[in-house]
């Protein structure tokens, strides 16, 4: 093994060629990334102890947030995909958008949920910071039940389902 007390510095790639290779980080080592075989990467808190969860967060280096900057963004694409076209586009996901400019009182954000069709993925969803949830489409409760709106704003439902608070659903 390689002992190194100070910071590496590497010009290229680094791979490390194990299945289960892992990544510790910490003076204790009790974060990890490790390769899952044919799988993917597992990010784990090692501690046992009660309340101690994995916490991944996104941070942006912007010093001045303004309305509509994108603070953080998850994409999931298939650019590999032989058909190419739509199909290597991304084809969802999440975004958390400033609602207005940021300051020592307001930090207000919603989180926009994006899929695709035969497109670029688009806003479908979203949650406001104050809680609102603005929904494009349909609003399925379960394989039974149909929320729609009409032509005065309202709700109906053809059963089961309640509203704590107001529903916006589009069309």
């Amino acid at each position: 093994g390689l002992s190194v007390v100070k910071d590496g510095v590497f010009g290229n790639d680094v791979k490390l060629l194990s299945d289960s290779a892992v990544l510790s980080f910490g003076a204790n080592s009790e974060i990890t990334l490790t390769h899952s075989h044919d799988a993917g990467l597992n990010l784990k808190h090692t501690a046992t102890a009660d309340d101690k969860p994995i916490i991944l967060t996104l941070q942006t280096g912007e010093t001045d947030i303004q309305l509509n900057d994108k603070l953080g963004v998850i994409n999931f694409q298939a650019p590999d995909e032989g058909t190419g076209t739509d199909a290597i586009l991304v084809a969802a996901g999440i975004e958390a958008i400033s609602e207005g400019d940021f300051s020592s009182s307001n930090n207000a954000t919603k989180l926009s949920f994006k899929t695709a069709a035969s497109e670029a993925a688009s806003e479908k969803m979203s949650l406001s910071s104050g809680g609102n949830l603005t929904v494009s489409g349909r609003v399925l409760v379960d394989d039974t039940t149909e929320a729609t709106s009409t032509t005065d704003g309202s709700l109906q439902t053809d059963g089961g389902l309640s509203v704590a608070k107001s529903v916006v659903i589009g069309d």
